[in-house]
């Protein structure tokens, strides 16, 4: 609820009241020196011995102030009768239901008394455009009209000790420009300049003003640190990983300036990893900048100092995360990167999934580093524990069972699944594959869309197909904690579908996704095999890290066009064929996802990917109790079909799943296009005549009469005229 503007401008009227008090001060303390430094005829042109005298006199340390000077210890800038209305301010505004706009960006920053005078003094000009003769009158330069570090500290640190007490407070890493509420001229947002100019003037968010006499705004979005990291609740690192970060933060208290580098987790999972690290060595943690985004390596070294000495003048360690400096339009940032983290005296924490080993950091003498494995299952289902905190409900053991053997989600994308099911008021099922689908990783991962009741197979091959779900849900639990996964063909599951076109063996594995409830990445061998030197490497290892990320299926279709026999070497490009099926062989054997290849043709695979295959299920073609199931699944029930046509005859015909259906459409088609208000015996004679065709056959005679009873007229006409469009002149 927002603040009742005339309560916002009452509460600063009265705090600028103080403020002026404050400014009266000091323009008298400015006249009083002023009256000792004058002289008529020679100040303009020269300092006298008797002005030199009076400066030392004023600046001793060890001298007390003139007696006019001192300041009493209580603040007299704060009668009693204004602490009481501001008091009454806050009290009406609690009771609204929202803080004063003043008291809510200081609690949100942690702003205390000096700095929310300073923010105001600053933003006096806005508001009293008067003021800035004044202020250029106690800088003693009237070209200077705009507030400045040397103003703020004029006016409200009066005597040494208090100017040497806030001077950290008005610098880079003081919060009023950490957040961004006050920038020095020249420098943007986030990007402060690291020098303590004193004499540059000092400008306010362009949003304050607005917040602090409207209260429009949000105070969350006014202030922000770019750099400070805010730790995830609940930090998601358990099992292995936790014992190597603790080891790590063991590194950083015996080593105050240390270099702590974690690698082998997720991406969303090295916040949760940095975070495991510096938490026990009681370090803060500061994120360091997109040093990407600089356009020259002189920026990228100004901007990785500014970070490091943010950490340094902040108590905390530097955060990098390391994983953008492997690609190759990024290592040209690596080298002076590396080179600042090992000249500062600053704590780093260094976190990817591969390591970053510059011989810099590797030579200075405070480096440690840890490699960590992805979660297994059991980890996995601690998290699932730790994140949900015992909100599963009744069932909750078993759902989380089946969700840390099913799914592989970053800690980043726990957290979120957990917290969505609570907002939406949603089981962790549900949310699971949102969240999945939601994060990018990958983003092309459907959800699949087949009904497993569209699968019509043999009881044999059913059964398999059934065997594979059934397998996948368990293999984490037999391959992580019984150990089978190292020696057993890696740590997922691979099966073969083979089987002549249309038998349903692509739909055999949507359906196989569509009963683990995960998504299907589909491989597009048009866009996957290149015929550039390691590009199809690269894409094939693109879709599997997809397909990992997500915990999706990994369908191969046509298999054999990537996955084919290795060949004697005759010519240049036959080694590199040869390269590509031996990395394949490396990357199916290694990967967690579940994998299904499927081929019309099985001998032309490579006999060492055949080997690796748990499942090989081989589909035939239909009976003819298969196809009379699929026929009456042909058609929609909302079909218009002539109700004096039979389907139980058309499982007569030797058509394959894919036959069928594409029989069933060729007739809707045909009926439509005729304008015929049903899918009558005439239509599907044609369609299925089509198919036959199509699939280089022809029915035999008799076999259509048999299969949808006596031929009609229309039907026997139309037949003449295809029979007539056949006829050659």
């Amino acid at each position: 609820m927002p603040t009742e503007p005339a309560a916002a401008a009452a509460h600063l009227t009265l705090r600028y009241g103080a403020l002026h008090r404050a400014l009266r001060a000091a323009a008298a303390r400015r006249a009083r020196r002023t009256a000792l430094l004058a002289e008529a005829e020679l100040s303009p042109y020269c300092v006298t011995d008797q002005q030199a005298e009076t400066l030392l006199a004023l600046t001793d340390p060890t001298a007390a102030p003139p007696v006019d000077e001192q300041v009493p210890p209580a603040d007299p800038r704060v009668p009693p009768a204004e602490a009481a209305a501001e008091g009454r301010l806050r009290a009406r505004a609690a009771a609204d239901g929202a803080p004063l706009p003043l008291d809510a960006l200081a609690l949100g920053v942690g702003l205390d008394r000096f700095e929310t005078d300073a923010l105001l003094l600053c933003l006096a000009p806005a508001l009293v455009p008067e003021h800035a003769l004044l202020f250029g009158y106690l800088v003693d330069d009237l070209d200077q009209r705009r507030p400045t570090a040397e103003l703020i500290l004029t006016v409200l640190a009066p005597t040494p000790g208090e100017r040497r007490d806030r001077l950290p407070a008005l610098g880079p890493h003081g919060r009023l420009r950490r957040f961004g509420l006050l920038r020095q001229d020249g420098a943007a947002y986030g990007h402060e300049a690291s020098g303590a100019d004193l004499s540059r003037p000092l400008g306010v968010h362009p949003d304050l003003p607005a917040f602090l006499l409207h209260g429009i705004g949000d105070p969350g979005l006014l202030a922000y640190d770019a750099g400070r990291v805010t730790v995830p609740r609940p930090v998601l690192v358990d099992g292995p990983a936790r014992v190597r970060a603790a080891r790590l933060a063991a590194h950083l208290r015996a080593h105050p300036a240390g270099i702590a580098a974690l690698w082998g987790l997720p991406d969303g999972g090295l916040l949760d990893a940095a975070c495991a690290i510096a938490g026990p060595a009681d370090l803060t943690l500061r994120r360091a900048p997109d040093l990407l985004a600089c356009r020259s390596l002189d920026e990228v070294r100004a901007c990785v100092t500014r970070a490091l000495a943010a950490a340094a003048a902040l108590g905390g360690a530097l955060w990098v995360p390391s994983d953008r400096f492997h690609e190759a339009d990024a290592r040209w940032a690596a080298e002076p990167v590396a080179e600042a983290l090992a000249r500062a005296r600053v704590p780093v924490v260094l976190t990817g999934r591969a390591p970053w080993r510059p011989l810099g950091l590797l030579a200075s003498g405070r480096y440690a580093e840890e490699c960590a494995d992805e979660p297994g299952y059991r980890e996995r289902r601690s998290l699932w524990d730790t994140v949900t905190d015992g909100s599963a409900g009744p069932d909750g053991s078993v759902v989380l069972d089946g969700l840390a053997a099913r799914y592989r989600p970053a800690p980043d994308q726990l957290r979120a699944a957990a917290r969505l099911a609570v907002s939406a008021g949603e089981s962790l099922e549900d949310a699971v594959p949102r969240v999945l689908a939601a994060s990018g990783r990958p983003a092309d991962v459907p959800a699949p869309p087949r009904d497993p009741e569209e699968l019509v197979l043999p009881a044999e091959q059913a059964r398999q197909v059934d065997e594979i779900a059934a397998a996948f849900r368990a293999w984490p639990k037999v391959s992580q904690e019984w150990g089978f996964g190292r020696r057993h063909g890696g740590p997922g599951l691979k099966a073969l579908f083979t089987g002549e076109p249309g038998t349903g063996k692509t739909l055999a594995a949507e359906v196989v996704a569509a009963r683990l409830g995960v998504g299907l990445v589909r491989v597009d061998l048009a866009q996957t095999v290149s015929k550039w030197v390691g590009e199809t490497e690269k894409n094939l290892d693109e879709a599997f890290t997809h397909a990992e990320a997500a915990n999706a299926l990994l369908l191969f279709d046509e298999a054999d066009a990537v996955f084919g026999k290795r060949g004697t070497v005759s010519r240049g490009t036959d080694r590199y064929a040869n390269l590509e099926v031996g990395y394949l062989l490396q990357r199916l054997e290694r990967s967690p996802a579940l994998v299904v290849l499927t081929t019309n043709l099985q001998g032309n695979l490579d006999e060492a990917f055949t080997r690796r295959f748990q499942f090989v299920v081989h589909f035939t073609r239909p009976g003819d109790r298969e196809r009379h199931r699929l026929w009456c699944s042909a058609f929609p029930e909302a079909a218009p079909l002539d109700a004096d046509l039979r389907l139980d005859g058309l499982a007569r015909l030797d058509l394959t799943g894919a036959g069928i259906m594409s029989a069933a459409r060729g007739a809707a088609l045909l009926a439509a296009e005729s304008g015929s208000p049903v899918i009558g015996r005439e239509h599907l004679a044609e369609a299925i005549t089509r198919q036959f065709r199509q699939e280089s056959r022809l029915p035999r005679a008799g076999e259509l009469d048999l299969a949808l009873g006596p031929v009609t007229a229309p039907e026997r006409a139309a037949r003449a005229a295809a029979t007539a469009s056949y006829v050659l002149p």
